[in-house]
């Protein structure tokens, strides 16, 4: 299931220039813009309320360290103005209210949280209150988000090294009076002494396991791989010699930026954590480069399949040097040339976009399908059991009735007066029976869902059934080509975690 919201703040990073409050969009970012949301969402896609929040949110987040956006969108057109903040978090004049919030409730807030000493948690019901006081600030232009971390510095009296980290439940607040960092020599800077910035190894592991390895962040890698292909490849092209010279530390660059939008801005500790993290989510980090790469190749790009032949070459020459290229090579020394990989990975990813698209498709038809439910049950289920219920009367009528036949009949030729007064009394009840059962087939029958709903429920059923078996058929192409696909992204990672080898100078 797509993040869309990551998606598109992604989309607007790498796009558009840096954020100013001078930004001017134009026809062609607007063309672009929507041929973005063309290629990659569903036709449907700006129909729904949703979406469009996230494209609202998108923008707002993309413009929020130096302004606010005024955004207007219609059916195949953006107009956006940006207003600067006015004011600045210290000179808030909603400050003290904020900060008296935290302090009402002082009780809440949990010290040593976890039974980890300097970790301080504002739960979540505190955490509510400021957010919808903060949510309702008209008296001032503002950044909210900083106005926050700004009263909970204040109220706590932290330092200026000290992490606010606000998560969906809480904010949680890490003093870091131990995780000082140690200057490191000059003659040590390119050493493993400052391999993290000259902070700890193991402090840096306390921070990950406390902190960082939580279910918030759960995608954070992925958005890592998807910010540098969308960026360095999509958009900057870029080559082999300049990806093999500058991907670690572009890489890194990206997460040290996620980290401080992520946590706080405390740039010096973030340059040894990202360095750190990068190093123990290694594999990880370049199995999504390699997954998105390949992606890209089954769609065709001519960009990235250029970039893949390169790893078929044996040698290259630059600057009159020889040098020997890293190889696409699987385990068992079959080596991957782009005419292989490319019969494998266009049938692997049509089927995986494929199923994606399924999975969407199917989601919004659960949606609507939903909507057509009675009491939890669907419409033809609801009918069908309330003309099981009328079938019931029916047939209890149709017994009646044949009995007020029989007991008329009975009457008519009866001389015997008891037997007749008994008869009489049983044909007013069988009378009296049969009305309730007439009054209750009515009711019923009013109850009965019009068979157009029904025949809505029906299409989307169908269709959903039929979306299942295509599914069913892409997932048995993915099992397939599924032990080649893991063998040429395997590959790939080697190869792009690899550099070439110094060879000589040509003769």
């Amino acid at each position: 299931m797509k993040n869309i919201a990551s998606e598109l703040n992604t989309y607007l990073k790498t796009n558009l220039p840096k954020p100013s409050i001078d930004f001017k969009w134009d026809d062609l970012d607007n063309e672009n813009f929507f041929l973005y949301l063309n290629k990659n969402y569903p036709k449907n896609f700006l129909s729904n309320s949703e979406n469009l929040l996230n494209i609202k949110r998108a923008f707002k987040e993309y413009f929020e360290p130096i302004g606010y956006p005024l955004l207007k969108l219609t059916e195949n057109t953006i107009r956006i103005k940006v207003f600067e903040y006015k004011t600045e978090p210290k000179d808030s004049i909603n400050l003290d209210a904020i900060i008296n919030i935290i302090e009402s409730y002082e009780d809440l807030i949990e010290y040593d949280y976890k039974g980890i000493e300097g970790l301080i948690s504002i739960p979540e019901d505190v955490k509510n209150k400021i957010y919808s006081f903060v949510r309702n600030i008209n008296n001032e232009d503002i950044n909210k988000k900083e106005l926050i971390r700004f009263a909970v510095r204040h109220a706590f009296e932290l330092e200026e090294s000290d992490i606010i980290i606000i998560r969906s439940n809480q904010i949680i607040i890490k003093l870091l009076d131990g995780f000082l960092i140690e200057e490191v020599a000059d003659n040590q800077k390119n050493t493993v002494a400052n391999r993290y910035n000259g902070i700890d190894e193991d402090k840096l592991k306390s921070f990950n396991d406390e902190i960082f390895s939580q279910q918030d962040n759960k995608d954070f890698f992925y958005f890592t791989a998807e910010e540098f292909v969308d960026t360095y490849f999509l958009v900057k092209n870029i080559d082999n010699i300049a990806y093999e010279k500058n991907a670690f530390s572009l890489i890194q660059s990206i997460i040290i930026e996620q980290l401080t939008n992520l946590f706080d801005n405390n740039n010096e500790f973030f340059k040894g954590f990202a360095g750190y993290i990068f190093r123990i989510h290694f594999k990880e980090v370049f199995g999504y480069i390699a997954d998105i790469i390949l992606e890209e190749v089954g769609s065709s790009n001519k960009n990235m399949i250029e970039f893949l032949k390169y790893y078929s070459l044996d040698v290259v020459v630059l600057d009159g040097i020889k040098y020997k290229v890293p190889r696409m090579e699987a385990e068992n020394g079959m080596r991957w040339n782009i005419t292989s990989i490319m019969s494998i990975v266009r049938v692997y990813i049509k089927a995986k976009i494929s199923i994606d698209n399924i999975y969407e498709k199917v989601n919004d038809l659960n949606n609507d399908i939903s909507g057509l439910y009675i009491g939890g049950i669907s419409p033809l289920e609801y009918n069908n059991g309330l003309k099981r219920e009328i079938d019931k009367l029916s047939q209890e009528a149709n017994y009646d009735t044949k009995k007020l036949d029989s007991y008329i009949d009975t009457l008519s030729s009866s001389k015997d007066e008891n037997e007749r007064k008994t008869l009489k009394n049983d044909i007013v009840s069988i009378k009296r029976n049969l009305l309730h059962q007439k009054e209750q087939k009515a009711v019923l029958s009013s109850k009965l869902i019009d068979s157009s709903v029904v025949a809505n429920y029906a299409d989307i059923k169908r269709e959903i059934d039929s979306l299942k078996r295509e599914e069913n058929r892409d997932k048995k192409i993915l099992i397939q080509n599924q032990d080649s696909y893991m063998s040429i992204q395997n590959a790939l990672v080697k190869a792009l975690t690899s550099k070439k080898i110094l060879l000589g100078k040509v003769k």
